[in-house]
């Protein structure tokens, strides 16, 4: 049930899914021996706009309204991952580093 509401939620950016895996474990989050589904999605001007028009926050995607722990790879390299109900996010040094530059 609540895997076919995400489906619905993500449409509009399905095309952009990398993978689906189930996991244990992630970037900002393990579960012990509990699983969850983890969604992989491109970093791109689409994603961003879909990020944008869903929340003003990245710590705003709290289930059941919206998936948790949003995460964005390029060439298999995390540049940004966040934990919405621990208030926290990751990101990339190099892209840090660029964003404290502009």
């Amino acid at each position: 049930m609540r895997l076919a509401i995400v489906d619905e939620l993500i449409a509009d950016i399905n095309y952009h899914l990398i993978e689906r895996t189930i996991q244990c474990e992630w970037e900002t989050t393990t579960l012990g021996e509990n699983t969850a589904y983890v969604f992989y999605f491109h970093l791109n001007n689409a994603t961003a706009q879909y990020l944008k028009e869903r929340s003003d926050s990245l710590f705003g995607w709290i289930t059941p309204e919206l998936p948790e722990d949003l995460m964005f790879y390029q060439d298999d390299q995390c540049l940004l991952a966040a934990c919405s109900h621990g208030g926290f996010f990751m990101v990339d040094e190099n892209v840090w580093d660029r964003f404290l530059l502009s």
